[in-house]
Formats: C-alpha cells, structure tokens, sequence
C-alpha cells in the first residue's frame, strides 16, 4: 500500500506505541440468494478465513435462512447481525429508511422483533442491529433497548456511545451515486489516514475504525483491493483486527466499571451527608 501519508500516520502511532483496531462488515447478505449471490458470498468467507479476518456478515432477515444457516456453519470468524428489518424503503425524499418519521415506537419495536425471530437461529447471530442505508430514525435506539439488542451499527460515529452501544463503519468501498462502483484504492488509504489522524488528535487510541464492503456489488478493483488491504494490514504491527463480539464484550466491560464507580461514588455521598 504505497501511501506517503498513510505510511508517516503509522509512524506516528508507532512512536506512541499504540495499535489501532480495525472491524469488518459487510452488507446485504440475505435468504434471498441467486446461484452467483452464493458464489459471492462463499468467496467472501473465504477471503476472511484465508487471511484470518474477523467478518460480521450484516443480513437481511427476508427469504429462507436455512441455506445461509448452512453455508455458515463451522465458519469461525463470521459473526451475523441483523440488516433491518426487510429493507424496504418507506421514507418519501432523497433519504431513504425503513420506518417512516412518524412510525411509533411500538411499531418500530414489532418490526424489529419479526425480523431478529427469522434470524437468531443463524450461526454466529448477534442481536446487533445494522439500519440499511445507515439511517437513524428518531425512534430506533429506544426500541433497540426495549427490544434487548446488545449494540447497533450505522457510520460515521468516533466511538461506541449511547444506552444501546453503537459501533460504527468509517471506510465505505463503494460510491453509490450514478451506481455501485469501487471508491478507489487512494480514496480509501486518504479515508484510513484521516481516521488514524482523528483518534490520535483526539487521544481515542481505542476507538475501532469500521472497513464496509458489499461483496453482492463488488467489482474486480472492489475484490482486488480487498484482498490486498487485508493480507497488507496483517503485515503492519500498528493495525490489529477485532471481531464485533470482542467489541460489544469490551463496551459491556466499561459499562458496568462506570455503574460501579457511580455506585460507590453515591454510597460515599451518602455516608457524608449523614455520617454515622
């Protein structure tokens, strides 16, 4: 990966004897799957497994699952979470989304319910939800709650936030305007360079930057690249890749040393506003 930005970056956090965490997700996977849908999908596990990459496979709980179930098992280092609901577009206007503005909560938490019911029996499911086309309704995060997800995915955020822990994507491989192409072997090291760049400034050393392929999509140059970009990370001592379960298990970990240092910071107010 000849970048002269990218490679002063790494120097940089080198120094600082840091490694930053880089996380996978592809979208779009679903039950509903062609013979070539499959071929792609089988090259895709096999790209992760062959360069021992975490992948967390975002599917669409339409169609029958029991073909994708299969295809899965024994597939190590695939973890599945749920891609909407059915990934319908019911928003009028430019933005797309699922659920329109004015869907209640409860419909929103339904919605939600019916399509992890189709899913969990997948190998690997987590109960993590993906929006499609990264949409945020105003609604979604209180019924992710409700509904006991353990995280939920969009982009673009620096770090996991929020009641329900969100961990997001930063490097997209695709554009999308005037149709699905590759973004670009520069764009995307230019994008990595910035999101290095912005946990260090930020002194978020932690904080996993998200790579997001659509492998149903993927031209020569996509598939090309991300062969490449993967055997290359592996070689670099300042990237290291964590699966989502290692991410939502440290976002469980720091939430519940906060609700301790909150308890015991409330036991010792009280014992000095009525001492003993």
């Amino acid at each position: 990966m000849n970048n002269l930005l990218l490679w002063l970056e790494l120097r940089r956090w080198r120094a600082a004897g840091r490694t930053a965490r880089l996380w996978w997700r592809d979208d779009d996977a679903s039950g509903l799957a062609t013979t070539l849908d499959r071929l792609l999908l089988d090259r895709l596990v096999q790209l992760a497994t062959t360069t021992r990459t975490p992948l967390t496979l975002a599917v669409v709980p339409v169609g029958e699952m029991s073909g994708l179930a299969a295809r899965l098992q024994g597939a190590e280092l695939v973890s599945v979470s749920q891609h909407g609901v059915d990934h319908q577009n019911r928003r009028e206007g430019a933005a797309a989304g699922e659920f329109p503005h004015d869907c209640s909560q409860r419909d929103v938490e339904e919605a939600l319910a019916a399509g992890w019911s189709r899913l969990e029996k997948v190998p690997g499911a987590l109960k993590v939800f993906v929006p499609p086309w990264n949409d945020v309704h105003p609604r979604l995060e209180r019924a992710l709650g409700a509904g006991g997800y353990a995280g939920w995915s969009a982009g673009g955020l620096l770090s996991a936030s929020g009641t329900c822990p969100r961990l997001d994507i930063h490097l997209d491989m695709m554009r999308w305007r005037g149709g699905s192409r590759f973004r670009g072997r520069g764009r995307l090291l230019a994008a990595l360079t910035t999101e290095l760049r912005r946990r260090r400034r930020a002194g978020l050393w932690e904080a996993p930057i998200g790579l997001l392929s659509h492998h149903l999509v993927h031209d020569t140059a996509a598939w090309t690249f991300l062969g490449d970009f993967l055997r290359w990370s592996k070689s670099q001592p300042e990237l290291s890749w964590v699966s989502l379960p290692e991410l939502l298990a440290e976002t469980q970990t720091r939430r519940a040393k906060a609700l301790r240092r909150s308890a015991t910071r409330l036991v010792s107010d009280m014992a000095l506003a009525h001492p003993a």
